[in-house]
């Protein structure tokens, strides 16, 4: 996954991941169905810079979402 430079500090940014319990947290199409049939979603996981703590969020198969 993206672990480039932070576009802040100049940082070592890292993979993280949410822990809720569940797998993490989704993103959901609108235009999918409801709650829990929506097929169009995808887990978002965050880099975290490990220097100046700027976050960014990335979809892991944003494809789906289509």
């Amino acid at each position: 996954m993206r672990t480039n430079d932070c576009i802040h500090c100049g940082g070592q940014k890292e993979v993280c991941y949410v822990d809720q319990g569940l797998g993490g947290l989704m993103v959901k199409n609108e235009k999918g169905k409801k709650l829990f049939s929506n097929k169009k979603h995808a887990r978002i996981n965050p880099v975290v810079c490990t220097d100046c703590g700027f976050v960014e969020w990335y979809a892991d198969e944003p494809e789906n979402l289509k």
